[in-house]
This record gives structure tokens, sequence and C-alpha cells, in this order.
């Protein structure tokens, strides 16, 4: 036993004088430097570059395997022009040895100082390191495969590499990264990089900081960029967690909007790779103005499918804030106010080929939408909307009104004739790409002074062709019904419409729309319409289709047919003409009649208005693209002036008195038929004397014709 044990304790005495030995001897009598031809030899022959060690390289063995480099630089690949790929002033290394002797891995503080990597792509698309990738590649091919039954171990390793690990700390500093891409012209410049961690071990939170400032000509952007956060590596290395990560972004540049953005972004993140699960809890991002929280989880996340879903919410902010800080200008509005304020938020799922927004709410000013929203194929998008608005005043965004003092344009034949060269002209391609189908529905809406409601409204494209049906809505105390289609596949668009108004309130909706009264009453339209062209010039001039209206109990404001007569009259007896007391109005009780429209021309051959007094009847022509008149009413009174405001005149009852309407829709005119007038009432005048001798010569006759009778009989 005694001899048992004088053995061990020599065994021991052995390995303490061996360690003594590696540690002291082992330095003094090996010189790494005499290694670094070998060294350089093995990097050409794996890479083909060029290593070049500078510096002197120190080695220590116990209790930590130790390794000190210099100044080292790696060649650059042919055809470029940094004088080297990579570079770095120093790196330590060091690993506690006995704890190896366990399959574990304890390393120092690793330390790399000065680290400049010069990466590149030349015209032809060729990066500088794509001849060290290949050889390396060649140099992995697998040997040829055993036959079968043969030796099938030596290529994996049985069991865990290592047990656990951990790292005092990694210190990067001063680390410069430059990109030249010749093929786009592109420089990307990462320079004064550092990054530090606290003592990295699984299953224990460790610290991490990075910080570096960055360049780039496109576009040309320059700033300062900061992370940290608190990392948790799990004890399988499978998961890791970061709690309290910030982001902190400072850029300047003409390829930043507006100039200056300075963005924060703080969250929680936690990747499982076992379970490719993914989650950011307490997102939120501070920039532009913009307050930006949210969540998000992922699933499958390193499958060809990974999913993910989470919420986003925008805190109110200010539209028109948001826009300057972009650097755009804020658009003049009729309301300056509008653009005032917004919020907004959503709950979305996504993957590699959708997106959908679902519990989708936006506040605009005093208007809130609410919906969903899906896209799929994001290379050709198809876009599905449906939502709620529940009041719109569009025309609050509208540019403000031209001031009163402007110069009009001119009206008539000469500035309506054609289109001006710039006038923008439907985006074909655009058109012939959407996939939209979108429902919509809105409580009140007012648009072109038009007020409206219960509005309801489904849109459709595919394959070129828009199809808006249905079009509903409340209008004026009646109602709109309307479909629209446009074909965009051929070079000329064509668009067709189809629209029905019934027992709608003429005088408000005109006021609203023109804001002139020009008919009041009851109205019912219908309209079919055909057009083709690029532009809303084009379509004018090709219009072609079919309309019907009529309007009960109205009147037409801006011309009294009656006090047009009176005048006339007057003249025509040499008289002044009777000043007019009543409204500058023609009431009727019914107005109907139907159009046809050829290339723009509209013409009518049936109009029909009656009213106590009056019947009119009405034809003549309407050039849309000129914005011309051509018309003729023609006014018979059947009754007395006293209801328009004259007193009678019941020489003209029965008379045709024709009233030609001309100008612009801007400006129309109204004149009456003189010449008609005065030859209808010279030929009354002739008529009533013929009948008053007619009348006397029969008189004389019958009287003659009696005296004789009466002498013959009593003879």
């Amino acid at each position: 036993m005694g001899k048992l044990l004088k053995i061990l304790l020599g065994l021991v005495a052995l390995l303490v004088v061996l360690v003594v030995i590696a540690v002291v001897v082992l330095p003094l009598v090996i010189d790494p430097n005499d290694y670094k031809d070998e060294i350089a030899a093995t990097v050409e022959k794996q890479t083909g570059r060029t290593l070049s060690i500078e510096g002197d390289l120190a080695l220590s063995v116990f209790p930590w395997l130790g390794l000190d480099i210099g100044p080292t630089q790696l060649s650059n690949a042919e055809g470029f022009a940094a004088p080297y790929m990579a570079r770095m002033e120093a790196v330590e290394v060091r690993v506690k040895l006995l704890p190896l002797l366990r399959k574990q891995l304890e390393v120092n503080t690793v330390r790399l100082d000065g680290l400049r990597l010069n990466l590149g792509k030349n015209k032809q698309g060729v990066t500088n390191w794509a001849d060290i990738t290949a050889q390396l590649e060649a140099a992995d091919t697998p040997a040829k495969k055993p036959a079968e039954g043969g030796d099938k171990t030596g290529t994996a390793s049985s069991g865990k590499a290592l047990e656990r690990f951990e790292i005092g700390s990694i210190e990067v500093s001063d680390a410069q990264l430059h990109w030249d891409d010749r093929s786009t012209d592109a420089v990307y410049e990462i320079n004064e990089l550092s990054f530090t961690t606290g003592s990295i071990e699984p299953g224990e939170a460790f610290d991490l900081e990075l910080r570096f400032n960055m360049a780039a000509t496109q576009p040309a952007v320059r700033g300062q960029f900061e992370l940290s956060g608190d990392i948790l590596l799990a004890e399988a290395m499978d998961a890791v967690t970061i709690t309290a990560a910030t982001l902190a972004v400072n850029l300047d540049g003409e390829g930043v909007p507006g100039g200056h953005l300075e963005a924060a972004m703080s969250t929680a993140l936690k990747l499982d790779l076992a379970a490719q699960t993914l989650s950011l809890s307490g997102l939120a991002v501070d920039a532009l103005g913009l307050n930006v929280t949210g969540q998000l989880q992922g699933t499958a996340i390193s499958s060809d499918d990974p999913r993910f879903k989470g919420t986003l919410d925008i805190a109110e902010f200010s539209p028109r804030e948001l826009l300057q800080a972009l650097g755009q200008e804020a658009p003049q509005t009729a309301d300056p106010a509008v653009l005032g304020k917004a919020v907004a938020s959503l709950t979305w799922d996504a993957s590699l080929q959708h997106f959908a927004a679902t519990a989708l709410t936006v506040q605009l000013d005093d208007s809130q939408l609410e919906g969903n929203a899906r896209i799929e194929q994001f290379d050709a998008p198809a876009i599905k909307l449906t939502a709620t608005l529940d009041q719109f005043n569009l025309d609050r965004y509208m540019p403000p009104p031209a001031p009163a003092d402007a110069a009009p344009a001119k009206a008539g034949k000469q500035a309506s004739a054609a289109p001006a060269s710039g006038e923008p002209e439907l985006p074909l391609d655009t058109l012939r790409a959407l996939n939209l189908d979108v429902r919509l529905s809105v409580g009140k809406l007012q648009a072109s002074g038009l007020r409206s409601s219960d509005i309801d409204i489904q849109l459709k494209a595919k394959d070129g062709v828009l199809n808006l049906k249905p079009f509903n809505a409340k209008l004026y105390g009646g109602a709109v019904q309307a479909d629209a289609s446009l074909d965009a596949r051929q070079d000329t668009p064509r668009f067709s419409v189809n629209e029905k108004l019934t027992g709608v309130q003429a005088g408000p909706l005109l006021k609203d729309l023109t804001g002139k009264e020009q008919i009041l009453g009851t109205a019912n339209v219908n309209a079919t319409l055909t057009g083709v062209g690029l532009s809303s010039a084009n379509i004018k001039q090709t219009l072609t289709g079919t309309a019907g209206f009529e309007f009960t109990d109205g009147a037409i404001k801006g011309v009294n047919i009656a006090s047009l007569i009176r005048s006339a009259q007057a003249k025509i007896k040499g008289e002044s003409a009777p000043a007019q007391t009543g409204p500058n109005q023609t009431d009727f009780a019914l107005m109907k009649g139907t159009a046809k429209i050829t290339s723009g021309k509209v013409v009518n051959d049936d109009l029909l208005m009656q009213s106590p007094l009056l019947r009119i009847t009405g034809a003549g022509t309407v050039s849309l693209p000129q914005e011309t008149i051509d018309y003729t009413l023609t006014t018979k009174f059947v009754g007395s002036l006293k209801g328009q405001g004259g007193e009678g005149i019941e020489e003209l009852k029965g008379l045709s008195i024709p009233v030609h309407v001309g100008g612009t829709f801007s400006k129309p005119t109204y004149a009456p038929d003189l010449a008609a007038v005065l030859s209808d009432a010279a030929k009354a005048e002739v008529e009533k004397k013929v009948e008053k001798e007619k009348k006397k010569l029969q008189k004389k006759i019958g009287d003659e014709l009696g005296d004789k009778l009466l002498k013959d009989i009593f003879k």
C-alpha cells in the first residue's frame, strides 16, 4: 500500500514538474514568431491572398493559453483599389487550459483594436471576396463517399463539443468598414465603431453596447447609431432574450427626409430557435413627431413560410407638422385647420406573400374610418378594403378658392375648344396593374359643395377594367343610383356610366354645386352615357348617349319670361318697358324632356314646361366641349300675367313667342324673338279686321235678303 502511495505521489510530482516546465520553459524555447512565414504560407494556400504579420506574436500557456497578435493585414483581390482587404492593429485572446479538459471553454476578455475592412464590388458585379469563398468551398468539398459497409466515422464528432462556455468580455474598438460598389457607384462607410459586452455565460444576462458613425453616397446620408441592451443566452444556446433594448439614430443629409432625422426605438426581444418563434414586446418608436407603439409575434421563422402578427398604435399627431418634418410643404387648404390631428391603430398579420390589417381605425381631424384591409402577392398586389367612414368634408381639404379679383377664365369656343397640352391623362399602366376590391360606406359626405349621406360604394379593378357598382347615396331629399366602368385595356380607354336621380330637390343641389339656384323643383333624372379618351376633355368630345329629366313644382331662376314678353309688347306699342316687380324667375308645374348626346353635342327637341300661365316648348343644342348654348324656347300664354307679377294682357293670349337662349354655361343670354312677335301680332290684327268686316258684310247681306223676301211674300 505504501509503495502504491509513493507511485501516485511521484506521478503527481511529475505532473507538477511538467506544468511548471510548460509555463516557464515553453514560452522561452518556443517563439511563435518563428512560425510567421509558415502561417502566411498556409493562409495563401487556403485563400490565394498574402498575409502580412507586421508585429510580433506573443504566446502564453498557463493558466491561460493566450495569443497576442500585432499589426496584421490581408491583401486585396486583384483589380481593387484599396491596398488591403482586411487589417487589424492588435488582437488579444486568452483561453483557460484546465477547463478544456472538462469540455468547458473559459475565455478571458477578447480584444480587437483597429479593424479595417475594405469590401467592394467591381463594375461587373464581382466582389473582392469571391475568390476566397470559391477556394474555401473547393477545399470543403467532401471526399468520395466510402463504400457500403466501410468506415463511416471520422467526419462527425460524437457527443457535444462543449459542455459550457464563458467569455469574460468582448471589446472591439476603432473599427472601420468601407463598402465601394462600382456597379452602382455607391459608397458606404462605417467608422469609429466600438462594441463591448459584459461577461458572457449561458443562463446569465450580460450587457451590450454598440456605437458607430456611418456615411453613404446613395442616398447621401451621414449620422450616428447607438444600440444597447441586456442579453440572456439559454443554457442550450438555442434561445436569446434581449431586454431594455434601445436604438438611437441621428442622421443628416440630402437622402434624409427633411434633411435631418432623430429617432429612438426601444423593445424587448425573444428568439427561440428550437420553437421557431420570435417576439417583440413593448415596441416603441419616436421619430418625426410620431409616437408608435406595438408588439409582434412570429412563428416558423426560419421556414419557407414564416408567419407574423401583432398590433400597431400611432398616438395623436399633426399630419401637417409631419409633412414639414419630412421636408414637404404642407398643402394650402380651404380650411387651414385641417390636417391638424390624426390617430391610427390596427391589428395585423403577415407572411412573405400577404399583409392584412384588421380592427383598422384611423381618425383624421373630425372624421373616423373603421375597417380592414388585405394585400396579397406583393410582386403583383391584390388589394381588398372594406371600411366605414362616419363623415368627411372633402371641400375643407381642397385648395382655397381663387381671390375675387383674379382674372376669370375666358368662356366660349376659344377658351374651351381643346384641352391644354399639360392636362393630365389617365395613367394606363397603373390602371392595368390595379387589382382592387373596395367597399366603402360613408355616413355623411361633402364634395364640390354637394352634401350626401348613406353612401354605399363598391369599386373593383382587375386586368385593366374598373367597375364602380353600386354607387348609392341619399341627397337633397332624394336619392342617386349609379354605376360606371372604365376599360383601359386598349390604348384609348372607354368609359360608360348609368345614373338615376329620383326625388332630388334641384334648387339646393345646384346652389351647393354652382352657387346659383338656376332651377327649382323636384327632379327625376336618368342618363346612359359612353365616351372614349385619355382625358376629361377627350371624353367630353366623344360623349354619346341618352338622358331624360322631369322637374315638378319648380321655377327657372334668372329669367322671367313673362317680364320679357311684357317688355317686348311695350316696344311693339312704342311704350316704355314696365318695371319688373316680381322675382326674376319663371314658375312651372312641370318641366320634362329627353336628350340625345352625340360626340359631346346634346340635342333636345321635346322640352315641355307647363304652368297656369304658360306652355313652353323648347328645342336646340348644347356643346359640352365648348360649353356653349344654342336653344329656342317657344312660349304660349294660356292665362293671365297676374300670377307672374303683372297686369293682364289678354291680347297676347294664344300667341306663340320664341325666346332664344345663347351664350355659355357660365354666362347664358336670353332674347325674345321680336320679329316673330311683331309678325304674329300683325297677323292677329289683320285677322281681327277681316273678321269684323266679314260680320258687317254678313249682316248687310242678311238685312237686304230679309227685306226682299218679305216684299215677295206680301205683294
